[in-house]
């Protein structure tokens, strides 16, 4: 009798404790055909509940049912279990947003889901080659390992991606961080503030009528093709701004010497809507000008002075030797002792320091100033790193401007994306989240309130659509006679989801007869993602597409698949496009598929062009390029792989050429490396992780049989058969986002 008192008593302490354990949940007061989802830690909560409750009323009264989930979070699990338990109850959750301490995943062994992101994590401290990434949170397939706590940086909680799990992105919902920046400041304040303002603004529906873009110094090759066709894009995105009433300024680093000043006002106008910036930055600041351009002999002259005294700044902050330093470049550039003169005395070192200043946006300059546009796009490296205590975008968003949300990234990323891939959505009406929501690359986040849209002149819903009838094939088929481009562009995204290879005949023909450069690209992603003969034969014609854009992906995507018969094409228009980044990728794209045979290839068509005296040097130069590309991989990469009397982490270095570097010719050798037994451990996965980023090789079958030849040998250690089985699927599911390399 006593045994079963005891043990009702020690059922009901752990019923109790699992109650008092479960997240706090204030429910919707209206009930809408979808929710979100406000998660929030107890201490935040407890500071700011008015201001909370007011942007959840302001949430509903804008069509979405909306919860509070407060606990005192200890680990990313325990939020996702509760985001899926919303998403499967009535009504579906479509987004979510995290405020305050809400712990951070930081994900590794997944760097082929980023644009960029290529740190070594073997050499690297975790919180610096792990991405923070809320993909943890809103991909609910992908599959992880919990790796444990960051000992200092609390909030940060470290995962590997399983070799077993997807290798798409493709998420459920959408997520944002409601987190400010700032070492010295009340958060709770910030938070409260932030949510007050923007609960106001959301009641304020506004059609989009201005808005600007910034390109910065470095940024696509400095390509002023590429820079004025983005204007054609955005023209079909938003037309109203093409029209009288409406206004768009593209503007350039090289249009004045003075242009941060000019964005830091630009930034400030009333009625700006958004702001899109496409540019170099980091942490804590965006890279927006290189260095006055010369205009006569001494200002040269001046201007080397400056970059040698920098070289011997760095070499003093990195602890080298300033006088070898100084020797070096002296030797190098053949320049007089003379002009280091100064380089350490306090008037040189305060005025470069304050040309230096000038040059970037950095955050003190953000909290001088009242931002007003509503919607930010940071195209740039590190600017959302919200896992730190200071990041630019939490500057804009959290500071004192009108700033609702930004789109910024945790890590570096890409330059030559397609930075503004379905912004158009944004014109219809569609919630900054729902169309973030289309953008799977682990970097890439929302900071600020996802659940904020334009106005709209649509007479459809395109919030309900794309969460309720996302798979509602009748109407997607209509919207294909939209007359609005972003709608037609959708429709063809959504009827591939839905129909796969089915729609492949379709999508041929939307990119063929489509005028809509944002119809076609969205047609050219869903063919590269089928990658098949349809794919490879369009890339003849897409290669001259009069977009820029369009032509840059169509060399790179050549020179992924491989095939030999795409060496005319590319030779072409690697010697002839006028954009610096076709030609450079074009360049790239031949190496990959056999320098020598793109050589002969090249010196064809140069003797097919007109009689000029350049030809020669043409041939040249061409010719040059290729063969030390060849050399390269034979001379130098593949011996110092076999060279076993290198330390171990330099060969392993060179395996990861092959990331970045697809030479097809180096294929046979890493599968054949693959499969030597001899060969150390470490050496065949990294080559089996290599292998990976093959995705779109014509003959990837090959690659595919030799992961399941070394999964099914008893005799390999099990830390290769993970990463071929990695490679597998990733190979099997192809390119998580087919419009990065």
């Amino acid at each position: 009798m006593l045994l079963r008192i005891n043990l009702i008593v020690f059922s009901l302490i752990a019923i109790l404790q699992i109650a008092i354990a479960q997240p706090k949940e204030i429910k919707p007061e209206k009930i809408h055909p979808t929710s979100f989802a406000i998660v929030v830690d107890e201490k935040t909560f407890d500071n700011c509940q008015p201001a909370l409750t007011e942007y959840k009323k302001a949430i509903e009264n804008d069509g979405l049912s909306a919860y509070i989930i407060i606990d005192n979070w200890q680990k990313p699990d325990d939020i996702k279990k509760e985001l899926i338990r919303l998403y499967n109850q009535k009504p579906p959750l479509e987004g979510a947003v995290f405020v305050g301490d809400v712990p951070i995943p930081m994900l590794r062994n997944g760097q082929h889901f980023t644009s960029a992101f290529k740190l070594d994590e073997d050499r690297y401290p975790w919180f610096r080659s792990s991405v923070p990434s809320d993909r943890y949170y809103d991909d609910f397939d992908l599959m992880f390992e919990y790796l444990g706590q960051d000992s200092v940086h609390t909030l940060s909680h470290y995962y590997a991606f399983l070799p077993g799990s997807p290798q798409r992105i493709e998420r459920e919902i959408y997520t944002a961080r409601i987190k400010p920046s700032g070492k010295d400041i009340n958060k709770y304040e910030a938070i409260s503030k932030y949510l007050l303002r923007i609960s106001k603004q959301k009641k304020e529906k506004k059609i989009i009528n201005n808005g600007f873009v910034f390109t910065g110094h470095g940024y696509h090759s400095q390509s002023l093709t590429a820079w004025a066709d983005e204007r054609l894009s955005l023209r079909e995105q938003f037309p109203q701004l093409f029209k009288a009433g409406g206004r768009i300024k593209n503007l350039n680093f090289a249009m004045s010497d003075e242009m941060k000043e000019i964005l830091l006002i630009e930034l400030q106008q009333d009625d700006l809507d958004f702001a899109l910036f496409h540019a170099h930055g980091d942490t804590n600041m965006q890279l927006i000008l290189s260095y006055p351009k010369a205009n006569s002999v001494n200002q040269n002259i001046e201007a080397v002075k400056l970059y040698l005294r920098s070289k011997l700044r760095t070499a003093q902050r990195r602890n080298q030797d300033i006088e070898k330093t100084k020797e070096y470049f002296m030797r190098e550039l053949n320049v007089p002792e003379s002009w280091f003169d100064g380089t350490f005395g306090d008037s040189l070192t305060i005025a470069d320091s304050i040309l230096n200043y000038k040059l970037d946006i950095h955050l003190e300059d953000i909290r001088m100033i009242k931002p007003q546009a509503k919607f930010i796009m940071f195209d740039e490296c590190f600017n959302g790193s919200f896992h730190l205590d200071e990041y630019v975008a939490g500057e804009y968003v959290f500071g004192n401007g009108n700033v609702v949300v930004g789109e910024a990234n945790t890590v570096n990323c890409l330059q030559d994306k397609w930075a503004d891939e379905m912004l158009g959505l944004l014109n219809l009406g569609v919630r900054i989240g729902l169309r973030h929501k289309e953008i799977n690359i682990l970097e890439s986040h929302l900071i600020g309130d996802p659940t904020f849209r334009f106005a709209s002149t649509s007479k459809i819903d395109f919030n309900k659509k794309l969460v309720l009838e996302k798979n509602n094939i009748e109407f997607w088929r209509n919207q294909l006679k939209s007359s609005e481009d972003e709608a037609r562009a959708l429709a063809v995204r959504y009827l591939y989801k839905n129909l796969k290879q089915k729609f492949e005949k379709e999508l041929v023909d939307n990119y063929l007869n489509d005028h809509s450069i944002n119809v076609r690209l969205n047609a050219l992603k869903y063919l590269a993602e089928l990658n098949t003969k349809a794919f490879h034969d369009v890339l003849k014609l897409s290669v001259n597409d009069p977009y820029e854009y369009i032509r840059r992906k169509s060399v790179e995507w050549m020179g992924e698949v491989s095939l030999p018969e795409f060496l005319p094409f590319l030779a072409k228009h690697t010697i002839t496009d006028e954009s610096p980044r076709v030609s450079f990728n074009g360049k790239s794209a031949l190496t990959f598929i056999g320098s020598l045979k793109a050589k002969e290839e090249c010196e064809k068509f140069i003797d097919s062009m007109p009689d000029v005296a350049s030809k020669e040097i043409l041939k040249g130069q061409m010719g040059g390029y290729l063969k030390r590309s060849h050399e390269w991989l034979n001379n130098e990469i593949i011996p110092n792989i076999m060279n076993d009397t290198l330390k171990m982490r330099s060969r392993l270095q060179e395996i990861r050429t092959f990331r970045n570097y697809k030479f097809s010719d180096a294929i046979p050798f890493l599968l054949e490396q693959m499969k030597n037994d001899e060969q150390p451990d470490s050496v065949r996965k990294y080559i089996a992780e290599a292998l990976g980023w093959f995705t779109f090789y014509f003959d990837r079958a090959k690659i595919v049989e030799t992961m399941e030849e070394i999964l099914n040998s008893p005799q390999t250690a099990v830390e290769i058969k993970k990463e071929a089985l990695r490679t597998k699927n990733r190979l099997s599911a192809g390119q998580n986002d087919v419009m990065l390399p």
